[in-house]
């Protein structure tokens, strides 16, 4: 792909990034409280472009599958980030429940499981999966879709703070204090 053109997806993603998370999603937590059920599908979409831009990067035409890479160190790596990231992710979303995990239910906060050690594992899980894949053919592209992915993901954390301090204020003030928003914190 030319470099040029790779450069305005990404640009051009990120700025409709921008708008869903900070803008209309941000809009649509202040009038409803919660996600409203297309800002849910919005979000979806978000991360299924995104998903989808790896083409841009893999040595094959969407929907294609490409061949597994000849080092076994990336392939050992790539697959074993995907797999833990997936199990990861699945794992700490079921803590929540679906409608709690997507933002289209509001109960009291959570910090159990994985909200123990960190805000937001199902980013920090899926993180893992992203990675894993741009091990299994990197490259330039491979690195920029990785960058993008923290940006978009950012941007949605960014805006989901804002919505839980406005509910639980005080409460998530001292979670955020004691629990780190991607990482543990080491000094509890």
């Amino acid at each position: 792909m030319n470099i040029y053109y790779y450069l305005a997806y990404i640009l051009s993603f990120l700025l409709f990034g921008y708008f869903v998370f900070r803008v209309y999603i941000r809009q649509d937590y202040e009038k409803n409280g919660k996600l409203s059920t297309f800002s849910g599908a919005l979000e979806f979409l978000i991360f299924a472009v995104h998903a989808n831009l790896s083409y841009t990067f893999l040595p094959v035409k969407w929907p294609g599958l490409p061949p597994l890479p000849a080092n076994s160190l990336l392939l050992i790596s790539g697959f074993g980030l995907m797999v833990v990231g997936l199990i990861l992710t699945l794992w700490s979303m079921s803590g929540l429940g679906f409608k709690k995990a997507v933002g289209q239910e509001i109960g009291g906060l959570d910090r159990l499981g994985f909200y123990q050690y960190v805000r937001n594992p199902q980013i920090s899980a899926y993180a893992l999966i992203v990675i894993g894949l741009a091990l299994l053919w990197p490259s330039f592209y491979s690195l920029g879709w990785v960058l993008v992915f923290f940006a978009i993901a950012h941007m949605m954390v960014k805006t989901e703070e804002e919505h839980l301090l406005k509910i639980f204020k005080e409460e998530y003030k001292e979670y955020c204090k004691e629990v780190g928003r991607y990482f543990p914190k080491i000094n509890k």
